[in-house]
């Protein structure tokens, strides 16, 4: 993965010039803690650096999805990145229906096969089509924010296929507003 990516943060005060609790900011604008699931030795470093680069709290890269439960338990992150195709055990959907499931932990899973697209779509957020450039990757992980932030995606990567129906994608939907 080529290219490089800007890291920023941004702090938030209320008018008494106190910096606002990260819990009461909107999600998109707070630092996300994600989950890197990736058994590659080489992309998995090189998604975390990309994701750290942007300014996420990365947890792993982790190789294997047991591993990756239980941590994923321990760490509570906001989102999970799961490569579909873990070698040895458990694989990426099972994992991410696990997280799902066991923890309330959303999960964007990243494969080159389209396959795997409609046994995920109850459980996981959406489908990130490798291979994914490093602004891709940014962006679809701030698409996952927007939305666990209660609000619509303002843009989605070619790449990523947003699983509409699923429960972890409805979560952080906005509610209607009744009259």
């Amino acid at each position: 993965m080529g290219g490089s990516v800007g890291r920023s943060r941004s702090r938030f005060e209320n008018r008494m010039g106190r910096a606002i609790s990260p819990l009461r900011q909107p999600r998109e604008h707070a630092v996300l803690k994600l989950l890197v699931v990736e058994d590659d030795p080489l992309i998995g470093p090189a998604v975390k650096a990309v994701l750290e680069n942007a300014g996420y709290t990365v947890v792993g890269p982790l190789r294997d999805a047991v591993k990756a439960a239980r941590v994923g338990a321990r760490e509570c992150p906001d989102l999970a990145l799961v490569d579909v195709n873990l070698a040895g055990g458990e694989n990426g959907l099972v994992l991410a229906r696990r997280l799902w499931e066991e923890n309330g932990v959303p999960s964007l899973l990243m494969t080159g096969f389209d396959h795997h697209a409609a046994e995920a779509r109850s459980f996981a957020m959406g489908l990130l089509r490798k291979p994914v450039m490093p602004d891709a990757l940014v962006q679809a992980i701030g698409t996952a924010g927007e939305i666990l932030g209660g609000l619509r995606p303002s843009s989605k990567p070619d790449a990523l296929e947003l699983f509409q129906g699923s429960a972890a994608f409805a979560a952080g939907l906005p509610r209607a507003r009744s009259a």
